[in-house]
């Protein structure tokens, strides 16, 4: 989709888009003072009180505002958002990859925040087991059809080949990463979390590239939630 080009609805395709932003991070921060009220953390409970209120996310978040935004009223094409068959199974490990490179910035970025910064890590409920099927389905599911499918759709597949066109690969690249970032206002602990959305927004958009597929990075986001 050219910038030239409108949507269905006759708005430019950035406006489309900065608009779904906007209505996402509404979300994300009405959803995470929810789960504040009901579990005390930003965080699904293995129950069937936290699975209604998962499909509840999925159906607004996923379903509604990026599949009605981007395919109903945008127009785009699976391919155009870079959802594409050739060179899958590479795709794919390149996905793995790039998800043990993410999980080791997360491990990094613990250690710095941890000892420069004072932040702690999450209390583990001594109540809970440590592995539950239920709580690992969920996160199975939060972490591919709720953050990947979400994120990756909008910030890498729709966002990023427009601000490509406008000014570059690597300044396109660069401003969707902060896009991306901003996005988790009222879902993020403290302001440190922006700087690692950030770089990991530009890992996933270095493995988008500039019209690439976008499944390697929909593999990696998917497996670090």
């Amino acid at each position: 989709m050219a910038q030239s080009e409108r949507t269905r609805i006759g708005w430019q395709p950035i406006t489309l888009g900065l608009v779904l932003v906007v209505g996402l991070s509404a979300m994300r921060a009405g959803g995470a003072a929810v789960m504040r009220k009901l579990w005390g953390d930003v965080d699904f409970e293995p129950s069937l009180r936290g699975a209604v209120f998962l499909l509840a996310v999925f159906l607004v978040g996923s379903v509604g505002l990026i599949g009605g935004g981007l395919f109903g009223l945008g127009g785009v094409s699976w391919e155009r958002l870079g959802w594409r068959r050739d060179r899958l199974g590479w795709e794919i490990v390149r996905g793995l990859l790039a998800a043990v490179l993410l999980g080791l910035m997360t491990v990094v970025f613990a250690i710095i925040a941890g000892s420069l910064l004072g932040l702690k890590p999450p209390v583990r409920d001594p109540t809970q087991p440590i592995f539950s099927l239920v709580g690992t389905a969920m996160s199975v599911f939060f972490g591919f059809f709720v953050a990947s499918w979400q994120e990756e759709c909008l910030f890498r597949g729709y966002l990023q080949p427009l601000f490509i066109e406008r000014w570059g690969l690597w300044p396109g690249v660069l401003v969707q990463a902060s896009l991306f970032s901003i996005a988790h206002i009222g879902w993020a602990p403290s302001w440190p979390y922006f700087v690692l959305f950030f770089v990991s927004g530009i890992v996933l958009g270095w493995l988008r590239g500039r019209d690439g597929s976008i499944v390697a990075p929909f593999v990696a986001h998917g497996l670090i939630g």
